[in-house]
């Protein structure tokens, strides 16, 4: 395992990344085989979310009971608006950053990333809420998830400025696989934006990619969104040459597809 470091938080956390998602139709016993095999080879830190549901966030509780609060760095996340109307506001990230809390029953999450911006909302009203949780001891660093650079860019000058803590991470999808059209409404993908690969690789701002391997389509998944967003000539061509490439070396075409998003800027 090979290990980064984020502004404001001082312990290196794994460069793999488990999430959570996977784990919802499975026992405690079958989850916690695996949480506890990702630990084993070096992996440290955990993707949940307060909208992914299933009991995950209860599952992950029970694990802490059993193997301690600190097994695992938290990189939680929330203010997503699947809902009417927006939900980066003061009152739902304050619901959301105490429900992780409660259903994992901890005392807080080491990471807490927002899902969607909303670019209506002043910047500095974001940092000021996010540095509240943070001096509160509920939160430790804080990102964005599918928030461009130039908003996380804003945020931090704006703490800078006003001597608050800014972003420490961004989490935008990151793909060998390039997509047709988003996965989901708001997504943000930087496989293609040559002016943000080119801001992560200036700024060396760290990065924390989701569907790094498209989704499953280097694992040959099928499903209705996979063939919407990924089925491409492109990612076919990408597909046949990673096939080969992962024959020659040992390893399967996902290790491949996962090798290029490691050896990214970022």
């Amino acid at each position: 395992m090979t290990y980064g470091n984020v502004p404001h938080f001082d312990k290196p956390v794994s460069r793999i990344v488990m999430g959570v998602i996977p784990l919802g139709g499975k026992t405690d016993e079958e989850a916690f085989a695996l949480l506890d095999a990702y630990r084993e080879m070096g992996g440290n830190i955990i993707d949940n979310s307060y909208h992914y549901g299933a009991g995950l966030g209860e599952k992950m509780g029970r694990y802490y009971e059993s193997r301690g609060e600190d097994a695992l760095f938290r990189f939680d996340k929330g203010n997503h608006h699947h809902y009417p109307t927006m939900r980066l506001t003061r009152e739902a990230m304050d619901e959301e950053i105490r429900g992780n809390l409660e259903r994992q029953k901890v005392g807080w999450s080491d990471f807490y990333v927002m899902h969607r911006d909303d670019e209506n909302v002043p910047i500095g009203e974001v940092i000021d809420w996010l540095n509240e949780h943070k001096e509160a001891g509920r939160i430790k660093v804080f990102g964005g998830s599918n928030w461009t650079q130039q908003r996380i860019e804003a945020g931090n000058a704006y703490a800078e400025a006003n001597g608050l803590q800014g972003f420490s991470c961004s989490s935008p999808n990151l793909s060998l696989a390039v997509s047709n059209e988003e996965m989901w409404t708001g997504a943000l993908s930087i496989s293609e934006d040559a002016e943000a690969r080119e801001w992560y690789a200036r700024t060396g701002f760290p990065l924390f990619p989701w569907s790094s391997g498209g989704g499953g389509f280097y694992a040959r998944a099928e499903s209705g969104d996979i063939r919407r967003v990924y089925h491409n000539e492109t990612n076919f061509a990408r597909l046949e040459r990673a096939d080969k490439m992962a024959a020659e070396k040992g390893v399967s075409t996902p290790q491949i597809a996962l090798a290029w998003t490691l050896n990214q800027p970022g």
